[in-house]
């Protein structure tokens, strides 16, 4: 398990918070941070077509979900929609795991592990990549704010200038 995330509010100087006490410049950085992550106002992302019903479900959550954080942006709709097609994918995995087991023969005779386990293990993997990618679990979030806090610029921000 990663490391929990601070609550910028519970940041004071001196105080403890996570196990660090936290320097005035290290809180003030952090807060200005989480500043830049507010925005005006509310974006309204377009579920890719391609998305079969299942991902769409997985869609619709992940972005209720993650709507207090503000992190989703326009341009993330078809890397969102790849992870709300692997994850949904892993969730037809497992439903098939369930049905046909662990486990099937192969022409040998030897028990193997069935392909439905094979399939579930790459999805996941999709996903979590996607989900650090996209900020969507605690750890990448807290990461991206820690980067912006100490100032680290972004290799790739001149890119399209």
């Amino acid at each position: 398990m990663g490391n929990s995330v601070i609550n910028f509010n519970h940041m004071r100087v001196g105080k403890k918070g996570g196990g660090k006490n936290w320097t005035k410049q290290e809180v003030e950085s952090r807060e200005a941070a989480a500043k830049k992550f507010e925005r005006k106002k509310r974006i309204k992302l377009k579920i890719p077509e391609w998305l079969d019903d299942s991902a769409r479900k997985v869609w619709r959550k992940t972005v209720k979900d993650m709507e207090e954080f503000g992190v989703l942006d326009k341009v993330d709709e078809d890397v969102l929609g790849i992870y709300c097609d692997a994850v949904s994918k892993v969730q037809e995995s497992n439903r098939l795991i369930d049905v046909h087991g662990y486990t099937e023969t192969n022409k040998s005779g030897v028990q193997v592990p069935n392909a439905y386990v094979q399939m579930s293990q790459r999805y996941a993997g999709i996903a979590l990549q996607y989900s650090n990618k996209l900020g969507l679990n605690a750890e990448s979030r807290a990461r991206l704010a820690k980067k912006q806090a100490d100032g680290e610029d972004d290799p790739n921000a001149g890119l399209f200038d």
